[in-house]
Formats: C-alpha cells, structure tokens, sequence
C-alpha cells in the first residue's frame, strides 16, 4: 500500500463519520422544525391566508442575502465537479458557495413554507442543510491543512453531506450512499467518495434515529410478481411516467416565464403566483372540504398507497407544487415527485386491475427518477422506503421512465447524463 492510502484511507473514515455525524444533529433538528410547522398550520388552518406573505418574505430572504443561497444544491454540484478540472484558488476557496450559512437560510425559508401551508417538500433544503454542514467540517479542517493539499478533500465533504442528509431523511443509507456519489455527475459513479459517503449515510441515518427524527411514514406496500404481462404493464406505465416528469419540468419553467414575463416588480412576480396558490387552496377547501394538496404531502401520500385517490389527485399536486416553486418558496421537489408519481400509478392500477399500493410505489420511485435523472438511486430507495420486494420491476420503472424523462431534470447544473 502507497503512503498516500496509507494516509487517505483513516481521513475518509475521519471526514465521512464526523460529516454524518454533524449533519444527523442538523437534519433532525431541521426536520423537527418542519413537523412542528406543519402541525402548526394544521391546528390553525387561518395560516393559509399568510401564503402571499411568506412568498414576500422568502423573496425578501433571499434579496438581502443573495440568490446564490437559493441555488444551495447546484452550486454544491459545481463546486464538487470544478475540484475534477485542477487545483483551486484561493480566490476561489473563498468565493465557495456552500457555507454554514447556507444551511440556515434554507432550514428558515423551507419553514416559512410549511407554516404557510404551500405545498412543497423538505428535502431539497434537508440536503442544502448537509452541505451546510459538510462545508463546516471541511472549514475545520481547512485550519489544519495547507489550503492546495486540502482541494479535493472539499468536494468529498460535499458528497458525504449530501449523501448524510439524503440518508437521513428518508432513514435509507443505502440510497444516501448513492445519491451522495452520484447526483452531481449521473454519467459515472464516484467510487473515490464511496468510502466516506458509506460512513457517512450510514453514520448520520443512525444517529438521527436514535435522536427520533421525522420521516414519513409509508403504509405497506404490496410488490407486484415478476411475469410477462405485469412486465409489459410495468414498462408501459414507466413510459408515461417518465413523460410525466419531462412535462414537470416543462410546466414549472413555463409558469415561472409567464409570470416573470409579464411582471416588472421583483416581489409581485412571488406575491402574484402565491396569490393564485391561495385562491385555488380556497377553491379547492370550497369543493372538497379539506387541504389535501397543501403542505408536504406525506398523508396524500400514504392516501394513494392504501387505495384513497382520486383521478386527478396527480395534476392537481402538479399544479400546487408549480405555483409554489413559482412563488420562490424552498423545500425540495422530492416528496412532490413521489406524490405525483404515487398519483399516476395508482390510477394506472384502476385501469389494469392491477395492485394499487404496488404500483403507487414503482409509480412514485419512477417519476422521481425521471426528474433527478438518478435511476439507481431511486431503485435502492423503493426497496428501502416502501419496502418494496420485487427488484425486478422496480429496477425496470426506474429504468425505462429515466430514459423516458430526457435530459432535463431539477438539478439544473448536474452533468448532463447523455
């Protein structure tokens, strides 16, 4: 073994225990923020009326500070695939991005979110919140290190950050591990970083749940058998969804051109979408009598798994989701994605007669790898988060509907992956 293994090999375990380990603390914290938001709207449902507001605010937010605390996720991707192209500068180190700050930012903007009731997810700020911590571990050691020998060490930190929040927010390590080696560059898997994104996700997935984190909750799924016609059905469903997820994108960057379009003021064009959200939820309260589309989604979710949709359940979070992203509100398209993908294969299931809660699943798990462009690790997390005991065909959806979905996905500076 080279002296450089020799010496590489203890620092990863150090960087990927002591990543996760501080991003465990964070991102429980984080999401006991959101859950105790969230029933805070639920108890006082006269929050809603404050939509158009927290949109002004988080606007305001991210005026003051600096818009380049919105693009927290990206701007993690740049940094870790320009450490690939030679040695930093100084210049450079300094101007980073990702910092501890960013971290709070998104931790208070996705709160405003959720105490609102706009309809968003959690887990695009739960992984800016890791990198936050990721980028403090690695400034720690930065006061230990020559700042050149010191350059690639940075752009593990951020994948075992990414990785440790990934991980911990869904209690699903293995899909941490993945997610935090692949999501900057789909093209390759980084198994320079495997080491201490393993110790990483692992690291914080336990330590948040012995601290009792929130995480959704799935109702039991039930796995469709491995056949010819239940392939043929998969197969045909993961096109539509991967389509689905093409037209996710599309509809979101249309409806933010034509408010942004049409609109000089930098805060209308966040209040005027937000407005609009706040009249469909009270249209929607008028017709139906409740707030189904509204807030983070996880009962919708568990909903469609157990069989309670509605045909339209799918657009109609489509349509919640747009105008909340258009109004500047931050969380994450996450648990969006699951839901709509959960939506359309629920409905695909009334169809064929096939299973619901099986085919809300490989629907969910689908639509989500079509709008990250990440198949395997959607594939690890349908086994690990619903559970879901036939990797056959959950390994085909995810497969079939990535390829499907295109080039675009929700991280708009991710290495293209074609």
């Amino acid at each position: 073994m080279s002296e450089k293994l020799k010496i590489e090999f203890p620092m990863q375990l150090v960087r990927g225990f002591f990543t996760g380990a501080v991003s465990a603390l964070t991102i429980t914290l984080f999401a006991f923020v959101v859950a105790e938001s969230t029933a805070i709207n639920k108890e006082h449902r006269i929050l809603l009326l404050s939509i158009p507001l927290a949109a002004f605010l988080t606007s305001f937010i991210y005026r003051k500070l600096g818009t380049i605390f919105r693009q927290g996720t990206n701007e993690a991707i740049n940094e870790i695939n320009m450490r690939d192209s030679g040695v930093e500068t100084m210049a450079k180190r300094e101007a980073r991005a990702v910092t501890p700050e960013m971290g709070i930012v998104a931790g208070v903007t996705c709160a405003l979110t959720h105490l609102s009731g706009a309809s968003g997810g959690k887990e695009g700020a739960g992984v800016q919140i890791g990198l936050a911590s990721a980028s403090f571990v690695s400034w720690i050691e930065d006061r230990f290190h020559d700042i050149d020998d010191n350059v690639e060490a940075h752009g593990t930190y951020l994948m075992c950050g990414a990785a440790a929040a990934f991980g911990a927010l869904f209690s699903a390590p293995i899909s941490g591990v993945l997610f935090g080696t692949q999501f900057a560059s789909p093209r390759t898997t980084r198994l320079d970083a495997w080491l201490p994104c393993t110790v990483s996700s692992f690291t914080a997935v336990l330590i948040s749940k012995a601290l009792g984190i929130h995480i959704l909750s799935i109702p039991a799924v039930t796995a469709l058998e491995f056949n010819t016609a239940n392939t043929l059905y998969i197969a045909l469903l993961a096109v539509l969804i991967g389509l689905a997820a093409r037209f996710f994108c599309f509809f979101i960057h249309q409806t933010k051109n034509l408010f942004t379009s049409h609109i000089e003021n930098e805060y209308l064009k966040t209040v005027a979408p937000a407005t609009v959200l706040l009249a469909i939820t009270l249209i929607v309260y008028l017709v139906r009598g409740d707030f189904r589309y509204n807030g983070l989604g996880g009962d919708l979710l568990a909903d469609i798994i157990n069989g309670n949709f509605f045909t339209y359940d799918a657009i109609m979070k489509l349509v919640f989701v747009t105008l909340t992203f258009t109004a500047s509100f931050s969380g994450g398209e996450v648990v969006p994605l699951l839901i709509i993908g959960s939506g359309l294969g629920a409905l695909f299931s009334s169809i064929t007669g096939l299973e619901t809660s099986g085919m809300a699943a490989i629907g969910a798990v689908a639509m989500l790898a079509g709008g990250t462009n990440l198949p395997l690790v959607c594939f690890a997390l349908g086994l690990e988060l619903f559970g879901y005991t036939e990797p056959i065909l959950l390994f085909l959806a995810t497969g079939i509907a990535f390829v499907a979905s295109g080039r675009h996905g929700i991280y708009s500076t991710q290495i293209n992956p074609y």
